[in-house]
């Protein structure tokens, strides 16, 4: 049997790279989620914040050397870790912050936060700290808190 030549082997190639690409994609939410409205309060506050859920994690959480890894366990919910090694006292030390957040009608709420020693775990100050960064910086919202003209 001949070996595969030329136009065949980058064709094999390919369809194999594609293949991996496809297998081993991060997963992720899906767009919808990441657009709905970050909710301004705890579980039973149905106030929004005026700011999707992807305009307030990229205005209070900018893009940093930490890895951002996206995790379901059922539908209509969604864990971010943020995960980096940071020096300390005894050399590198892991620090992490694990986001919890759940779809509820039109609104996502964070539900909850873990976090390694040093960081902020409290549910409330971190939802703070999302819903008023977007404000602070003078992030587009979404529809429903545009300008009527």
């Amino acid at each position: 049997m001949r070996p595969l030549a030329g136009p065949a082997m980058m064709l094999v190639m390919v369809v194999g790279f594609v293949a991996y690409r496809m297998s081993s994609a991060d997963d992720a939410p899906p767009r919808k989620f990441l657009e709905l409205e970050f909710a301004a309060g705890p579980e039973d506050v149905r106030t929004g914040s005026c700011y999707s859920l992807s305009t307030a994690l990229m205005t209070s959480r900018p893009p940093s050397g930490e890895a951002r890894t996206w995790t379901s366990t059922r539908e209509d919910e969604w864990t971010l870790l943020l995960d980096d090694v940071v020096q300390g006292n005894g050399g590198p030390v892991r620090a992490y912050q694990k986001l919890t957040f759940e779809k509820r009608g039109d609104l996502v709420h964070l539900v909850a936060v873990e976090a390694s020693k040093g960081l902020d775990s409290d549910l409330e100050r971190n939802i703070a700290e999302l819903a008023s960064m977007p404000l602070a910086r003078q992030s587009t919202p979404v529809d429903r808190c545009l300008p009527r003209r």
